[in-house]
């Protein structure tokens, strides 16, 4: 499943192509490469909150020990593929993106194929005048009580 953000206040088409396409779940890019995920998508906020963790887990080693160090280390990789898409969602609103939808797709490419077929989707022809509209009958409520209890009233 992707999350679908275009920028505000732009024109349909130009938003179009500038759309992005966020992966839902767990990153396992950002888990392995941490810092260069976020290099890579140019996600400044989550960099410096990586590397700040980091030099803190590192500055602290002397004093917590080196298994206990490495724990919090194995600790940051696997929040970071936690949180790593939810950090990139949250830096596209504050650069103005908005988000249009949420769309599912085996791939990146197969979602923005679902998503512009959708996005561009071309008015359907009216019905002729000549065919009536359908009407559904209305239907009567039966008399008595409706749900779970067998007889209304209140209790004695």
């Amino acid at each position: 499943m992707f999350s679908v953000h275009v920028p505000g206040k732009v024109a349909p088409e130009i938003a179009a192509d500038r759309a992005v396409f966020v992966r839902d779940g767990f990153a396992v890019w950002a888990l392995l490469l941490g810092p260069l995920w976020f290099l890579w998508h140019r996600e400044w906020l989550g960099l410096v909150g990586w590397i700040a963790l980091a030099v803190l887990i590192t500055v602290t080693e002397g004093w917590l020990g080196p298994v206990t160090a490495s724990g919090f280390e194995i600790i940051l990789a696997i929040a970071t593929g936690v949180v790593a898409n939810d950090v990139r969602r949250l830096t596209l609103g504050l650069r103005g993106f908005r988000e249009v939808g949420v769309i599912e797709g085996q791939s990146r490419e197969a979602a923005e194929r679902r998503f512009f077929d959708a996005w561009f989707v071309r008015p359907q022809p009216a019905l002729p005048s000549s065919v009536p509209p359908v009407l559904h009958p209305a239907r009567s409520v039966p008399s008595g009580v409706l749900g779970l209890f067998p007889e209304s009233g209140a209790r004695p």
